[in-house]
C-alpha cells in the first residue's frame, strides 16, 4: 500500500517549526583556525629583512607586495598560500618596472588602433582570399606606420626588464655583456616562475616555493644591495677606528 504524502499545510508548518527553532538555537559556526587568528608577520630571517629594508627605500609599495608574499607563505592554514605569495612577488616586479620606467611618448595602443582599423577595413580585396587588390594601398603602409609607432611607445617585456634593472641599480653598475644578459634573464626567469605558480593546475608545494623565495631574495640584494657599499662601510669603519697603536 503507498504510502501517504504529508499535505501541503503539514509541510508548511513542519519549515517553520525548523526556521523557528534555529533561530532560537542557531548552529555554531566554525571559527577561523588558530593560525590564522595568531597570524603576524614572521620572523624574519636576516636576508628577509634586509630584502624588506631596501624595498622599502624604493618608489612605489614593492615592500608592502613582499610583506604581503611573506604573510601569505606564513599562514598554514591557507590552501593556497604559494599561490598567493607568487600574486604579491608578480606584483613586486610590476611596481618596480613603474618605479623605473620613463613616461612614454607618443599616444597609447588604443588611439594607434582607432587610427589604424579605417585605413585598413576601407582597403579593396579580392573576394577569393581577402587579399589586398593594390601591394602600395594605404593600408599597407598604415600597418608599417602603426607597428612602428607600437615599437616606440611600449616596451617588450625583455626591455622592460633591462630598463628596471639599469634605472634601479644604485650604483648604475655598467657590467659586461654576458653579466647584464645574466640579470636581465634571472629577472624574467622569476616573474615566469611566479605566473606559473599562478596559474599552474596542480598545488604548489609551499615549502618547495619558499626556496624560489629565498633564490629571489638573494637576487634583489645583490640588486639593491651590491657588495660594493658593504666595503665603503667597511673602509669608512676602519678610518673612524684611525690607525693601529
Amino acid at each position: 500500500m503507498p504510502r501517504e504524502q504529508p499535505s501541503e499545510t503539514a509541510v508548511v508548518r513542519d519549515i517553520v517549526f525548523r526556521v523557528s527553532a534555529e533561530e532560537k538555537n542557531p548552529p555554531e559556526l566554525p571559527g577561523p583556525p588558530e593560525d590564522a587568528v595568531n597570524l603576524r608577520l614572521p620572523e624574519l630571517s636576516g636576508r628577509s629583512r634586509e630584502a624588506l629594508e631596501v624595498l622599502a627605500r624604493q618608489k612605489g609599495r614593492p615592500d608592502r607586495f613582499y610583506e604581503g608574499a611573506l604573510r601569505a607563505l606564513a599562514d598554514r592554514a591557507n590552501p593556497v598560500r604559494a599561490e598567493m605569495a607568487a600574486y604579491a612577488l608578480r606584483e613586486l616586479i610590476q611596481e618596480l618596472e613603474r618605479a623605473a620606467s620613463a613616461p612614454k611618448k607618443g599616444p597609447g595602443l588604443g588611439v594607434l588602433l582607432s587610427a589604424f582599423r579605417p585605413k585598413w577595413e576601407a582597403a579593396e580585396r579580392r573576394p577569393s582570399d581577402r587579399g589586398l587588390i593594390d601591394n602600395c594601398d594605404q593600408a599597407v603602409f598604415a600597418v608599417d606606420q602603426f607597428l612602428d609607432d607600437a615599437r616606440k611607445g611600449h616596451l617588450s617585456r625583455r626591455d622592460r626588464a633591462q630598463e628596471t634593472l639599469s634605472g634601479l641599480d644604485p650604483v648604475r653598475r655598467v657590467g659586461p655583456p654576458d653579466t647584464e644578459e645574466g640579470r636581465i634573464e634571472a629577472l624574467l626567469e622569476f616573474r615566469e616562475e611566479f605566473d606559473r605558480v599562478l596559474h599552474g593546475e596542480h598545488p604548489t608545494d609551499a615549502e618547495a616555493f619558499s626556496s624560489l623565495v629565498e633564490r629571489f631574495e638573494i637576487f634583489l640584494l645583490a640588486w639593491f644591495q651590491p657588495r660594493t657599499f658593504e666595503d665603503f662601510s667597511e673602509i669608512d669603519k676602519l678610518l673612524e677606528e684611525g690607525p693601529p697603536t
